[in-house]
């Protein structure tokens, strides 16, 4: 449990990091980069980086330390 608490706090770290260069180096650098993501961890790894980073970008997050944007879940709805 500890591990996947350890795993899910590094990949929000570098989606955050992917939100940042975004900004500061542009999409196709971001893109260059998950390519080699692609190449060196697999194609799951970069098309989770890929799909989370685009729903939190489209959700505001632009890479602020500690921001993670979960989904609004209309009131009385289940979680998970």
């Amino acid at each position: 449990m500890q591990h996947e608490a350890e795993e899910q706090h590094r990949h929000r770290c570098e989606v955050r990091q992917l939100l940042r260069w975004r900004q500061e180096i542009g999409l196709d650098w971001v893109r260059d980069w998950l390519a080699g993501v692609e190449r060196k961890r697999g194609a799951e790894a970069a098309q989770r980086l890929r799909a989370d980073g685009s729903e939190q970008w489209l959700r505001g997050n632009r890479g602020e330390r500690g921001a993670w944007f979960e989904p609004h879940r209309p009131a009385g709805s289940p979680v998970g």
